[in-house]
């Protein structure tokens, strides 16, 4: 039974999908209650790893902007978090297809004429672009937008050929078994009550991560191998959206809040440059990893772009 919770600013849409090898899952679906009928263009907001949606800003400058705005809180993350579950965990990718599925039909019953472009965070980045490419309602996709997505892993380049491998051997001792999260220093940098101006729920983005469980980097491990042995975008408009450069994830510095503390911003022009034929790069000077939680005049600018790109794109 779908559950639906109305607020002062949107409304909360959980809906329950196929159990899995944990039991019970539910994906939610947060749907801004300014939107409109009328509206031409719709945008799909998808989290990355150790996260959920809380960028209210964002939905409201969208809004304002007439586009219509949800956001998805994907299975075993943020309000769809039960606590049964393993935080974050999954065997592949495309276990959050049915999430997507869910969240594409719910915005196109709303507005069936409405242009949906998928707007996707860091490893929500990697998904939009795994689902753009496979996902059963991707006719339905008419643009990505991709906010420092995590196309590779920020490891020394020697060390990377090893990643799969390694993650194959733990797993295989214990489907469960996992690493350290990151390090505390990106999430002190946007919480309020450390170095940041954020205000979040830090149950569902602690400062420091939630394990890297080794099924989660062998399942993104392939998508990212998939992606770039074989960019199926085609046409597709894509805008990535990134830092002009990374800085130092263990060692907090100035360059902390005016970089991507993260992922390595030459990763994401290397592979994102080669997923389709229609890819836009826009580097915006001192973003951090979500460019949309940057310094108020870099996170406009960066909103600003998208709403450009979607004008341009949308039918």
């Amino acid at each position: 039974m779908n559950l639906h919770f109305i607020f002062k600013d949107y409304i909360r849409h959980q809906h329950p999908l196929a159990n899995d090898y944990q039991g019970k899952v539910v994906t939610t679906v947060i749907e801004a209650r300014a939107n409109v009928t009328t509206a031409k263009s719709s945008v799909l907001y998808i989290h990355g790893f150790n996260d959920y949606f809380f960028q209210f800003h964002l939905m409201k400058y969208f809004t304002q902007q007439g586009i219509n705005f949800y956001a998805v809180d994907l299975r075993k993350c943020g309000r769809s978090y039960l606590k049964h579950q393993s935080p974050n965990y999954c065997k592949s990718l495309r276990e959050y297809f049915g999430d997507l599925d869910y969240a594409l039909t719910l915005i196109k019953d709303n507005n069936d004429s409405s242009s949906i472009f998928l707007l996707g965070h860091s490893t929500g980045g990697l998904l939009a672009t795994y689902y753009a490419m496979f996902g059963l309602h991707r006719p339905l996709v008419k643009g990505l937008i991709l906010n420092s997505p995590f196309f590779d892993f920020n490891l020394p380049f020697y060390v990377k050929p090893f990643i799969e491998s390694l993650a194959k051997k733990n797993v295989k001792k214990d489907l469960f078994s996992s690493m350290q999260g990151m390090a505390s220093i990106y999430g002190e940098s946007l919480h309020k009550d450390y170095k940041g101006e954020w205000d979040y729920n830090l149950d569902y983005k602690p400062i420091v991560s939630f394990p890297n469980y080794y099924a989660w980097i062998l399942a993104v491990t392939r998508a990212q191998s998939v992606i770039q042995e074989k960019p199926g975008l085609g046409e597709l408009p894509v805008l990535l959206l990134r830092s002009n450069t990374s800085s130092n994830s263990r060692k907090s510095s100035a360059e902390t809040f005016q970089s991507d503390a993260v992922l390595n911003v030459k990763d994401m022009s290397r592979v994102g440059s080669k997923i389709g034929n229609n890819v836009q790069q826009k580097i915006i000077d001192k973003a951090v990893h979500d460019v949309f939680l940057s310094s108020k005049p870099v996170r406009e600018l960066a909103m600003q772009s998208c709403v450009e790109f979607i004008r341009q794109n949308q039918d």
